[in-house]
């Protein structure tokens, strides 16, 4: 690279993770803050502005043996808490939406009431989180007409179930991170466009929880980058990065809140190393993701956590054990790449898509779950297109084939799949959004007729509609913490990880 690159990789260094990205012929350049639209003017906000809220009482802390994610603040209600959250300038527009963030991991529901506290306690609502994972917004839409009570008095929160529940403050505004901290988003439109996705996606707004949250949207960020040209995408995979590694030092925390520094949490957390693989593919982390495989490897040489064969190990184990052996120029784990997914051709068995079979019962689980299926589709499409020049296997090829029939036969006239698949509940838009994306690589690479592309180009339209104003995606299946009845019902969230199916349809379709 040039020094003018060099100096831009040097700047955006604050933990040095990687000195030097081989990437030829790409220039970075720096992140600007997401989607904060026009200033305020006499008639109101034109396009769109996030709003910090200042937060005032609050109770409690997080357990002294749990850590909070990069070291940001956390307000903690504990129940029947409330605080007081003060927006920091005068609110004029037209939509509302009031925005918290998860900072401690919950396995349970928190119900937040929403109020004015103007004498009369004017409710506005309620937000419903449920099962969620850290760095997730949850929003609650807000009618304009009560903003100049909430200037004049702020709105109050107050915590109605029985569980501690965190929520992040304003820290590290630096990083230009608005979307994590309290805030109203105020916008003169209620729906955002695709642009508007590309900004939020291509920051640090985007990023989740280290393992397969987060490799979903570094794999998204990358096909960004090495399909369209993206340099925002490459920049936003270095701030990513830096924030998960000191140095050579991996530093995150697993889905308890419990520190795993520069360990692997499971075979689902190792997505990330595909990534990671492309742009420092000798980090000495990536041994230890060796090792780790070989740990959980069974006598057949599937990679697994158990006797439990799952659709998440043929896109978070085969494809990332794919670009690593490419990395690496090892035939071994290319070929054991594609042993994990012909180990999990059983998952596609008649006109089904599973998630789950349990080898010591012979029976399944969660069948025709939409995110599954994508898990499953694009896990065999990506492995099967890095290793295609190399090695080829017909009867992964002709299972991953059966497996898009499959799933095209139970999409949605609206262009989307339901969270089960084959069942009457709300759509699911990151699984849409994975499958749709196996789809199109199947085009690609010659496995699929052209004439698939209806099917993925239906999916794209219908997406559009599931946007914020500030281009975060909605209508996501909750993390699968609730069990079925959770995923059969229509619980549907916010979730930069479908963002990160959906930069990755996106990617493949324009």
């Amino acid at each position: 690279m040039g020094n003018r690159n060099a100096q831009i990789i040097d700047n955006m260094q604050r933990r040095n993770f990687i000195k030097n990205i081989q990437v030829a012929g790409m220039g970075l350049y720096m992140v600007p803050n997401v989607a904060l639209g026009s200033a305020f003017d006499q008639a109101g906000i034109k396009g769109q502005q996030r709003v910090p809220l200042q937060v005032v009482g609050t109770t409690a802390a997080p357990a002294k043996d749990k850590r909070i994610a990069f070291g940001w603040s956390p307000h903690i209600l504990d129940p029947d808490g409330t605080v007081l959250l003060k927006p920091d300038h005068l609110l004029r527009g037209k939509h509302f939406f009031l925005r918290l963030s998860v900072a401690v991991e919950m396995w349970e529901q928190a119900i937040l009431q929403v109020s004015i506290p103007d004498g009369e306690d004017t409710q506005l609502g309620v937000l419903d989180i449920r099962n969620s994972s850290v760095l997730v917004p949850y929003e609650l839409k807000i009618d304009g007409r009560h903003s100049n009570g909430i200037n004049t008095y702020g709105l109050q929160v107050k915590l109605l179930t029985s569980k501690p529940f965190g929520f992040f403050g304003q820290s590290n505004m630096e990083l230009g991170n608005t979307v994590f901290n309290p805030h109203l988003l105020v916008s003169s439109k209620e729906k955002g466009t695709i642009a508007d996705f590309l900004q939020s996606f291509m920051s640090v707004d985007s990023i989740q929880a280290f393992g397969w949250r987060e490799g979903t949207v570094l794999d998204g960020l990358w096909q960004l980058y090495s399909l369209k040209g993206e340099e925002r995408a490459l920049a936003a995979i270095k701030e990513h990065f830096d924030l998960f590694f000191d140095g050579e030092n991996l530093k995150y925390e697993n889905s308890r809140n419990d520190p795993r520094d520069n360990e692997i949490d499971g075979i689902e957390s190792t997505i990330p190393y595909a990534t990671l693989a492309r742009i420092s593919p000798h980090h000495p982390i990536l041994k230890t993701v060796i090792e780790a495989w070989d740990s959980y490897t069974q006598e057949n040489g599937m990679v697994t956590g158990g006797s439990t064969i799952t659709a998440e190990g043929c896109y978070t184990v085969a494809y990332p054990m794919a670009v690593i052996g490419k990395a690496w120029n090892d035939s071994g784990l290319k070929k054991r790449a594609l042993e994990q997914l012909r180990n999990r051709c059983v998952l596609i068995e008649k006109e089904k898509l599973n998630l789950r079979y349990h080898t010591d019962t012979g029976t399944y689980t969660f069948e025709n779950w939409a995110r599954g299926a994508a898990w499953t589709l694009l896990g065999f499409a990506r492995t099967i297109s890095e290793l295609k020049d190399e090695i080829q296997d017909e009867e992964i090829i002709q299972t991953f084939k059966k497996g898009v029939d499959n799933a095209i036969a139970m999409q949605q006239e609206n262009g989307l799949w339901n969270g089960f698949m084959d069942t009457d509940n709300a759509p699911d838009t990151s699984g849409s959004a994975g499958i749709s994306t196996a789809i199109l690589i199947g085009i690609r690479e010659g496995l699929l007729p052209k004439t698939y592309r209806r099917y993925a180009e239906k999916c794209w339209k219908a997406l559009s509609d599931y946007l914020t104003p500030d281009g975060l995606l909605k209508g996501v299946s909750q993390d699968n913490r609730g069990g079925v009845p959770l995923q059969r019902g229509d619980y549907r969230v916010i979730a930069q990880m479908g963002m990160g199916m959906m930069a990755q349809l996106y990617a493949e379709i324009t």
